[in-house]
């Protein structure tokens, strides 16, 4: 399996890439999501990658972002979604969104999406709803849009450390960052912590 590519972008378009390394060109698919970050063609790329393989075929998939990978295999692993779709997915909203719609049961928003019916976006809640939550990568990108990706991570790690549980840390996160400002991890955990309201700690 190849977990990453790393080389000179060769080629680059909406929903794949072709990545030059060591002169061997890897030819992967890719989210828009994904798209949008990649550098220009001719400077130095790093993709982390998904290997589907088949009876017919050996592909590829890269993304920009270990979040983007890891929603994107979990999607592989709800019934009736393959990769095209999964693509779609991560190429129609943002991770924290879907991560919202799911968990607060938003077919609407779910159904939005080109492929996805409302019967396949409630298999996508009933699957899904329960690893989302335990997810330590995804919960951290549903709060980093404010605070960073190793920001996020931080002061979600120090929350679990303190004792709070996953989903509890999650939500206590994305109560204090609602102000929509920049915040240090420090900053985010005694925010965290004041708010009585939010979130409490649990007992063992």
């Amino acid at each position: 399996m190849i977990a990453y590519l790393e080389g000179i972008l060769s080629e680059k378009r909406s929903t794949q890439a072709v990545i030059d390394v060591n002169g061997v060109g890897y030819f992967a698919f890719v989210p828009l999501s994904t798209y949008e970050r990649l550098p220009e063609i001719g400077e130095k790329v790093r993709l982390l990658t998904h290997t589907h393989v088949r009876e017919d075929a050996f592909v590829l998939y890269g993304f920009a972002t270990r979040e983007e990978r890891e929603l994107f295999e979990l999607l592989l692993g709800v019934n009736g979604i393959g990769p095209k779709s999964a693509l779609m997915v991560l190429s129609s909203i943002s991770i924290d969104q879907f991560q919202r719609s799911i968990l607060q049961e938003d077919l609407s928003l779910l159904t939005k999406i080109s492929g996805i019916g409302k019967k396949t976006a409630q298999r996508l809640i009933v699957e899904l709803k329960e690893k989302l939550q335990k997810s330590e990568a995804l919960s951290a990108e549903s709060i980093k849009f404010k605070t960073g990706n190793n920001t996020a991570e931080q002061a979600l790690a120090a929350l679990l450390s303190l004792g709070y549980d996953r989903g509890e840390a999650r939500e206590a996160l994305q109560r204090v960052t609602s102000e929509k400002k920049k915040m240090s991890a420090e900053e985010l955990v005694k925010k965290a912590l004041s708010s009585n309201v939010s979130a409490k700690l649990t007992t063992t």
